[in-house]
């Protein structure tokens, strides 16, 4: 299967064309290439640094979603992501390289922020329609080391995060994931609750690791309930 066989089926789940999820399904490819499709015999898990396009690419190719809980979110603003097999503890981070087709030039920004704002003309919609399209033409022609940059990552693989059982927030009465519940003096609490009981802002030296029984997420943070 070719790049552009595999891009449409991104694009029907992603709902249109896009540079990100074009970018997104390369780093996927390279993932695959190197550790395998996650499946049942086969666990792989994905740690997205982006909130955008990519991610919907890294769920189709690589069979790592959020809703099977291996594909995990950490926003830092970049688009990257690290894939671990779990197996044998082997990881891989896949960034977009500096300078690269996977970032916009000024051009396609000045464009964007127009088209977003309601304000670009008949034109600039189509040039920055047009400038999409050719970008995610090359996105997906050219040689994978102009595009990405891939780095062996070492360390124990984390696990997927296991489903935990339901218990009632002492603030909305809500059933909630016990993973998620804070104790906020002597109150179980969900995080929108949590956050409320601290005027909406967590103190920077905000510890909530005083519950009674502990449960261990799968990568390395400590809940106590």
């Amino acid at each position: 299967m070719t790049h552009t066989d595999e891009y449409s089926q991104v694009t029907r789940f992603h709902g249109h064309e896009c540079p990100g999820s074009a970018v997104g399904l390369r780093m996927a490819e390279i993932a695959v290439a190197r550790l395998g499709r996650h499946s049942q015999d086969n666990e792989i898990l994905a740690i997205g640094e982006t909130d955008a396009c990519a991610i919907d690419a890294v769920q189709v190719v690589t069979g790592c979603t959020l809703g099977n809980r291996h594909l995990v979110q950490e926003d830092n603003g970049k688009i990257a992501f690290t894939f671990w097999r779990v197996a044998d503890g082997t990881g891989i981070r896949v960034s977009a390289k500096p300078g690269s087709e996977a970032f916009r030039g000024e051009e396609a920004w000045a464009l964007a922020r127009k088209v977003e704002a309601g304000t670009a003309t008949d034109e600039e919609r189509g040039r920055f329609k047009q400038g999409q399209a050719e970008r995610v033409r090359r996105i997906l022609a050219v040689p994978v080391e102009d595009l990405l940059v891939t780095e062996t990552v070492s360390g124990e693989a984390p696990e997927a995060k296991k489903l935990q059982p339901h218990a009632p927030c002492d603030g909305c009465d809500e059933q909630t994931s016990t993973a998620v519940l804070h104790n906020h003096r002597g109150r179980m609490l969900c995080p929108p609750c949590h956050l409320e009981a601290h005027g909406g802002v967590l103190p920077p030296d905000h510890d909530h690791h005083d519950h009674p029984h502990i449960h261990t997420h799968g990568h390395g943070h400590v809940h106590h309930h």
